[in-house]
């Protein structure tokens, strides 16, 4: 699992791939369900599986020192 933050666009991606380059051809879509208030967006491989989860905007639910310690894109 990996996890990166983008400070530009406020967004935490936690990828359950082992490199999310080599598996981008293998993305098929995401959903941002309302239950989430379209904020958590779940991310599928076109085999059904998931692939990642992004949250937008992260700062809302992480402090802003932990998003820090995360990978920077």
């Amino acid at each position: 699992m990996k996890y990166e933050y983008d400070k530009e666009v406020d967004g935490l991606y936690i990828w359950f791939v082992e490199d999310i380059e080599e598996e981008k051809d293998n993305y098929e879509n995401e959903i941002w369900p309302t239950e989430l208030k379209e904020e958590i967006g779940l991310l599928f491989g076109k085999n059904g599986l998931l692939m990642g989860v992004e949250v937008m905007p992260a700062s809302k639910y992480f402090e802003q020192n932990r998003l820090d310690g995360f990978d920077q894109t």
